[in-house]
């Protein structure tokens, strides 16, 4: 990942330094884009594109600044959710928690174009391209129990703002989105994208797992039976005298991240500088 975000720099570096050699002639574009998204994090940590990935939706505007450089404003809503029980590690299956969320997503965000592009322009219609950008996103995590499902950081499941416990964490947090796609137009107004992208967050509680077991009669005390129970949901507690306090529930060095693939349908807006569509 951090190569990757190395190779995003570099790329926006040179878009810089060859924006002045390329010819100016900006257009604009309205767009939707529909697919899917999953997370990546405490309950899930390594399996793309699972049965659990949920159907996605957003709109966008695209300004296209030279043949190379774009810039997009894009505003998103999407579903994420995973259950330990489809892990494979047996100590993540025991662990038995579970989480969903919806997450509504604004972005800025910088296409580098491979190729010339244009729509419209004979020869110009299609490129690969990479991008990167700033997000913030809003999330509120639930976890289900006995079929119903319940609001997880009003619980503070972790003892978050108890005395010695963790910071509540926010539901508002920022993103840095990166990606890779393909555009192509296929008339003088219209182009179609495939894209995938990775968000890296800097929170560790999309899925409410982050730390460590709090004591249950602490989280009893805060948030009741149902806090409690959310908390430690392990078929066989591994603490000592069949207690967990203390004991690892997430993996608090790592952040969390979430991913959106689909596709974009644009419109252009306006004409080419000599007032005709091209």
């Amino acid at each position: 990942m951090q190569r990757y975000f190395l190779i995003t720099f570099i790329s926006w570096s040179m878009a810089i330094q060859s924006h002045a050699q390329r010819p100016v002639d900006p257009y604009a574009e309205l767009g939707v884009t529909i697919g899917y998204s999953y997370y990546i994090g405490d309950i899930n940590p390594d399996t793309h594109f699972g049965e659990r990935k949920k159907l996605a939706f957003g709109a966008m505007y695209r300004y296209n600044m030279t043949q190379r450089h774009a810039l997009r404003f894009q505003l998103m809503r999407m579903e994420l959710e995973a259950f330990d029980s489809d892990n494979t590690q047996a100590d993540l299956v025991n662990r038995n928690l579970n989480f969903r969320t919806d997450l509504t997503e604004a972005s800025v965000i910088l296409e580098i174009n491979f190729y010339d592009y244009r729509l419209g322009r004979i020869g110009q219609g299609f490129t690969p391209y990479i991008f990167g950008g700033l997000a913030y996103f809003n999330f509120n995590p639930e976890s289900e129990l006995d079929g119903n499902y319940f609001e997880l950081i009003p619980l503070g499941t972790e003892g978050q703002g108890s005395a010695n416990g963790p910071k509540p964490y926010k539901k508002g947090q920022v993103a840095i989105p990166i990606g890779l796609g393909v555009k192509a137009g296929f008339s003088d107004r219209l182009a179609l994208n495939i894209e995938w992208g990775i968000r890296r967050t800097f929170t560790d509680y999309l899925d409410d797992v982050s730390g460590f077991y709090a004591d249950p009669d602490l989280i009893r005390q805060q948030s009741g039976d149902l806090g409690r129970t959310l908390a430690d949901r392990t078929i066989v507690p591994v603490g000592p005298g069949g207690v967990n306090t203390g004991m690892q529930r997430g993996d608090p060095e790592t952040r969390d991240y979430y991913i959106y693939t689909g596709l974009i349908l644009t419109v252009r807006l306006g004409k080419d500088s000599n007032g005709c569509w091209r």
